[in-house]
């Protein structure tokens, strides 16, 4: 494939992901106005501290992603990069691990969403931290910039997802 399809390619999987997510926080947001009830009860349960250290975690990550994209030692940089995602994927485990338990009881659909997008979110990260160690292991320039942008993606995503569902 040519080079301006695969670029082509890449900001369609960008704006599909980013398109996928804000309908996913627009109707948590629908919900939440719907129920406020259930809101609150699931914003008492939610470890803010905690999503707090995971998002300096993963923007820290896209940092290195950055600097691997601009050439500066690309391959320790992308091994930074993915190991800040896989940080990020503990962090959220051990939230998860507080959350679930405490959330059972609150009976919406707004707990359920919660959980499809940030488990969503999650599998988009450890997915993407995996390729990021890939092509660690041969780092192309162009796939340095490809796949920082889609790094970079992930962590707009969770920079949308913070303020609806941990502080909204």
């Amino acid at each position: 494939m040519a080079e301006g399809g695969m670029e082509l390619l890449l900001w369609i999987l960008v704006w599909s992901e980013l398109v996928v997510f804000g309908a996913l926080l627009g109707a948590f947001m629908i919900l939440g106005l719907l129920d406020p009830n259930a809101l609150a009860l699931l914003h008492a349960q939610l470890d803010l501290p905690l999503a707090g250290a995971a998002t300096a975690t993963l923007l820290g990550s896209g940092f290195f992603a950055a600097r691997a994209a601009f050439g500066r030692q690309p391959r320790w940089n992308l091994v930074a990069a993915a190991f800040g995602g896989f940080a990020f994927l503990a962090l959220k485990l051990v939230a998860y691990s507080h959350e679930i338990p405490a959330v059972t009881a609150v009976e919406s659909r707004l707990v359920e969403l919660y959980f499809l997008i940030t488990g969503f979110h999650l599998a988009h990260v450890l997915f993407v931290a995996m390729i990021i160690l890939a092509i660690a292991w041969r780092p192309a320039p162009r796939r340095v910039a490809t796949v920082a942008t889609i790094w970079h993606a992930v962590d707009l995503v969770w920079i949308l997802i913070l303020p609806v569902i941990y502080l909204g």
